[in-house]
């Protein structure tokens, strides 16, 4: 029988910490900060990883937690603290036709004192364009970037949510649910800037805190376990197809001229992504 196909393609972990850049409002003369720290998760959080892929730290669970403060006072109500991760060359590829959308696996941190002022809503970005240079140093803050058409999708700690911090949750985002932002501010559809998210190549992933104009600020932190690329059902039941076909075809082959069989199932994650 052929190995199950996956019907995600796990993004993170593993996290690769020193490949992430803090883009924080102190490029623009604010002053809130964020990190991003590997945390070991407890033993009943089941870390999803591609065949290829190891956890950090050996067998450990690692998430990674996202942290700092967000400040609203410098910038006169307004202000941002994010990670980046930057892909390229070449950028990372997901195309619709094998993928629908990103999910995000969450939990409370468990450092961050919560309180009814706490930020609570975060936001997942991509970037399908190359961008400016980010600083090599995590702690430094480089020079501006030129300001950039992004999408972006929020997620939040409820207060029930908090309740139940040994919980992870779990939300799913279609392409079509990335909305367009320009400087933090939604694009509607019919204005000149509004471009469609075209996720065959993004050049950049971010985790952001940011104000929303006023509306939070103070120390925030969120604990994120994975996020991953939801492929279609049409590209799972190919592959599937695929495999099953080449497996039975193999298996016929092999044995009528003495061969060892060559599976599907042993091709790399990358190559199936690019069959799919």
């Amino acid at each position: 029988m052929p190995k199950h196909t996956p019907e995600v393609k796990t993004l993170f972990p593993a996290w690769r910490f020193d490949h992430w850049r803090a883009v924080d409002d102190r490029v623009r003369g604010g002053s809130s900060i964020s990190h991003l720290d590997e945390i070991e998760l407890d033993s009943k959080v089941n870390l999803p990883l591609n065949e290829d892929e190891t956890l950090e730290k050996g067998n450990k669970n690692i998430g990674a937690r996202f942290w700092g403060t967000l400040d609203i006072n410098t910038l006169g109500g307004a202000g941002f603290a994010s990670q980046s991760y930057r892909y390229g060359p070449p950028p990372l590829e997901l195309p619709r036709i094998s993928y629908s959308g990103v999910s995000v696996t969450y939990l409370p941190d468990p450092q961050t004192k919560y309180t009814s002022s706490t930020p609570r809503d975060f936001v997942l970005v991509l970037k399908p364009n190359p961008t400016a240079q980010i600083p090599k140093h995590p702690k430094t803050p480089g020079s501006p970037r030129e300001a950039q058409l992004t999408y972006e999708a929020n997620f939040s700690l409820s207060s029930f949510y908090l309740d139940n911090s040994h919980k992870e949750k779990k939300v799913e985002f279609g392409w079509n649910q990335f909305e367009p932002t320009y400087r933090g501010r939604n694009i509607p559809e019919g204005d000149p800037k509004w471009v469609p998210l075209d996720p065959k190549a993004i050049f950049e992933l971010s985790i952001m805190c940011r104000s929303d104009f006023g509306k939070q600020q103070g120390e925030f932190g969120v604990v994120i376990t994975s996020i991953q690329a939801i492929k279609t059902k049409t590209s799972v039941g190919i592959w599937s197809n695929i495999i099953e076909w080449w497996n039975g075809f193999s298996t016929y082959v092999g044995r009528f001229f003495g061969w060892n069989r060559i599976t599907l199932d042993e091709v790399d994650d990358e190559e199936k992504r690019l069959i799919a």
